[in-house]
């Protein structure tokens, strides 16, 4: 007998589980729109939904508290949160009013009228500064994928009879005949403060309607193209930083250069200081000089070389620079290169870089020119030694005056290497900022396009977890509208007249029926 109970016990609930499973049929696929009749307070009042099929043999769940086929006379069999409806319609519609009054939205709306708050009925017919204030945030209470993924669209008319001086940030305006409507798109995963300022006078309105929708938006980014003019800029950029690099190691051997040949100057101005001593030794201290400043004079030539390959450079690297900002200039030359960016503001300070760079190849030029002429100077100086004795006295002057231009140049090359090395930075924090700057911006698009569309979750059933079949879902909501009540003026000439009054109207003999 034990036995026998057990393997009854097992059947049943065997039984109870398939029929369970049974009963959790898959829904049909089909779409959702949401309708939400709001108070004037934005607070929801009554919520129902529109389902939409394609399909002969509908199966569909939901709580609802009633039911409506809206396409055909054909039966909906609804068992606990299960409808079901046999249909030969190709495309069947049937409304359900949801028992919970709740949306994805928190939406308030407060009216206030002189700085003082009242309800919406209240504000009907009424004059003065009116401030409505929406606030949309999300509700706790609902699955937060569709705060998450919808795009709102809010739409406010005001009669422009009724209302002027209109203002509101944020808005998109739009005039049609005597009203102007005010719209307002808030981005999914977003809420929001909108405020409406208005001089209103026997002030009505129609409804505020928002609608929510998951924004499918066709744009099309070719991001391999824009990789690629990324990609093409950091090069230039790692390009410009070798260059700068470049001339910067040049610099530093021209520095080095003339320090020794200052250091010499100084050599050569103290030695021409004691020359009062003996005007006996100057035929030799001549001949010396005029063969140190003939070896310096041979070296024209490769020095004025270095200097125009620095200014090559130099012009080569800011060309470059300015080709990949796309500024349609023409290529910088020595020549044209002040009249070119005289008048261009923001590249003043590449045009101060060339003005250093063209004063000091025309300034090294000067400078060897003066000590090939110097070198004649010395050789005429040896040759009228005899003649020293008398003129001694000027020697140790121009030797100073000589040392004192090498000195101020030299100055003026340690400021150019000081320059350079504080650009050779620049550019190298430049190449640095930018070397992962294709990644990052292809993350802030896609941030961007994000924050519009949506969280990409898939869609969802508004009425049931057990509809996973659903297309789409859409919400339209409207507030009622605010009306002044219209006065029934029939009961109230009724109540005005007497007895005799009614019975002669009944015949149509009172006066005020002719």
């Amino acid at each position: 007998m034990k036995k026998i109970l057990s393997v009854i016990l097992i059947l049943t609930l065997t039984s109870t589980a398939f029929l369970t499973v049974s009963a959790d049929e898959i829904a049909s696929q089909k779409d959702e729109v949401v309708y939400g009749i709001l108070n004037l307070d934005g607070r929801a009042k009554d919520i129902y939904v529109v389902n939409i099929f394609e399909d002969n043999n509908i199966v569909d769940y939901g709580d609802y508290k009633k039911v409506r086929n809206m396409t055909t006379s054909e039966e909906i069999v609804q068992k606990g949160d299960r409808i079901s409806i046999s249909t030969s319609a190709n495309r069947l519609y049937y409304e359900g009013v949801i028992e919970k009054q709740e949306l994805p939205w928190d939406i308030g709306i407060e009216y206030r009228l002189d700085g003082k708050k009242m309800s919406g009925e209240e504000l009907a017919g009424k004059s003065g500064a009116l401030e409505i204030e929406i606030t949309v945030d999300r509700n706790p209470k609902i699955n937060s994928i569709f705060f998450d993924n919808y795009t709102l669209q809010i739409a406010l008319s005001l009669d422009t009879k009724l209302a002027n001086n209109i203002k509101s940030d944020n808005a998109t305006v739009v005039e049609a005949g005597s009203k102007k409507q005010l719209m307002y798109t808030i981005l999914p995963g977003q809420g929001a403060n909108i405020l409406v300022r208005a001089d209103v006078k026997n002030f009505e309105a129609d409804a505020i309607t928002i609608n929510g929708i998951r924004m499918n938006l066709d744009m099309i980014i070719d991001e391999g193209e824009f990789s690629d003019k990324i990609s093409q800029l950091i090069g230039a950029i790692k390009e410009l930083d070798n260059g700068a690099g470049g001339l910067l190691e040049g610099v530093n051997g021209l520095s080095a250069g003339m320090n020794k040949y200052v250091e010499g100057l100084k050599a050569f101005k103290n030695g021409l200081s004691e020359l009062g001593a003996g005007v006996g030794e100057l035929d030799q201290g001549a001949k010396s000089i005029n063969a140190g400043l003939s070896e310096l004079s041979d070296k024209k030539g490769p020095l004025l070389q270095g200097a125009s390959m620095i200014q090559g450079i130099a012009f080569s690297e800011m060309n470059d620079r300015l080709s990949a900002m796309n500024l349609g200039l023409p290529p910088l030359t020595p020549e044209n290169y002040e009249h070119i960016l005289k008048d261009v503001a923001e590249l003043a300070s590449i045009k101060v870089q060339l003005d250093g760079i063209v004063q000091f190849t025309g300034g090294l030029r000067d400078y060897t020119d003066g000590v090939t002429e110097l070198s004649l100077g010395a050789s005429e100086l040896a040759k009228g030694t005899s003649k020293l004795n008398s003129s001694v006295s000027e020697l140790p002057k121009l030797a100073n005056e000589l040392y004192n231009g090498g000195a101020e140049l030299n100055l003026a090359i340690k400021k150019l290497k000081e320059g350079l090395a504080e650009y050779k930075q620049g550019t190298n924090r430049l190449r640095n900022s930018t070397s992962n700057i294709d990644a990052e911006i292809n993350n802030t698009i896609d941030e961007i396009m994000g924050s519009i569309s949506g969280g990409g979750d898939e869609v969802v059933s508004f009425v049931s977890d057990k509809n996973t079949n659903v297309s789409s879902v859409q919400f339209v909501m409207k507030t009622d509208e605010i009306k002044v009540p219209e006065v029934d003026t029939v009961q109230k000439e009724s109540e005005r007249l007497s007895f005799w009054e009614k019975l002669l109207k009944l015949f149509g003999l009172h006066k005020q029926a002719i």
